[in-house]
């Protein structure tokens, strides 16, 4: 399976889900990257939300249905939603213009950055590092840098506080 059928899948669970959401919008590939689908509303606070809330959440929930439907593929890649460039990098001043990943309101870079930090800690010294608390989708980035890392686990809180938001333990992986 290639990337353009996932799309397309992908762009046609969006437009039902839009429609029962009573949302009118133009849902289109983007054109520089093969995993990101742009959205064009006139609604489109009410798609993104405060903070992007509203946007990660249709963005998972798009994707959970669209991995069920390929659960025979070994590695469905993640499609990120983008609603009226919403996700672009934005230039600060510390990156000498060239703009940050962001997704949802929040920094990519720095989340994977301080996952990185926190585990390089609990391998030298070995004590767990307990981040947080933190939304779904920075928790999902955290998880995300180190699923790989041999040597260290992530895992969340079962509990949520009244935001949503729960903590991320990162910590040796059991023998």
């Amino acid at each position: 399976m290639d990337n353009s059928t996932l799309r397309d899948q992908a762009i046609t669970i969006l437009a039902e889900l839009l429609q029962r959401l009573d949302i009118a919008a133009q849902i289109q590939p983007s054109e520089d990257d093969d995993s990101k689908i742009d959205i064009k509303s006139d609604e489109a606070g009410r798609l993104i939300g405060r903070k992007g809330q509203y946007l990660e959440s249709l963005e998972l929930v798009m994707n959970r249905i669209l991995r069920r439907q390929f659960a025979d593929e070994p590695s469905t890649p993640w499609i990120v939603l983008d609603v009226d460039g919403y996700c672009v990098p934005k230039p600060s001043r510390d990156d000498n213009g060239e703009g940050r990943r962001r997704r949802g309101g929040f920094d990519v870079d720095r989340f994977e950055t301080m996952a990185l930090d926190a585990a390089k800690e609990v391998k030298r010294w070995g004590a767990p590092r307990t981040l947080g608390p933190y939304r779904p989708g920075e928790r999902r980035i955290i998880h995300l840098t180190l699923r790989n890392d041999p040597e260290v686990e992530t895992i969340s809180e079962s509990e949520a506080d009244a935001n949503g938001c729960k903590r991320i333990t990162i910590r040796k992986k059991q023998s």
